[in-house]
């Protein structure tokens, strides 16, 4: 959501109606470690910040990113 809009509840409708369609039981949602605001949003919603350790394991399974990348991300997870 662009900043301007922020707070108005854009990102948690968006975010709403993914859990409502997602037909898996857990969902993954990768970030910028620096991305605090995005990390609050998601804990906010249920989501459970991985550790460093976790958060490797997960990057290398699912994504195909540069190992800076995998340096500087986070994961979250929700389950339902």
């Amino acid at each position: 959501t662009l900043p301007e809009y922020q707070g108005l509840g854009i990102g948690t409708s968006l975010l709403r109606h993914l859990l409502n369609i997602n037909t898996r039981r857990t969902l993954l949602v990768g970030t910028w470690q620096d991305a605090t605001w995005a990390i609050r949003f998601y804990v906010n919603n249920g989501f459970v910040l991985h550790g460093r350790k976790q958060t490797e394991r997960l990057l290398k399974r699912y994504w195909n990113i540069p190992l800076k990348q995998v340096e500087n991300s986070v994961i979250l997870e929700r389950r339902d």
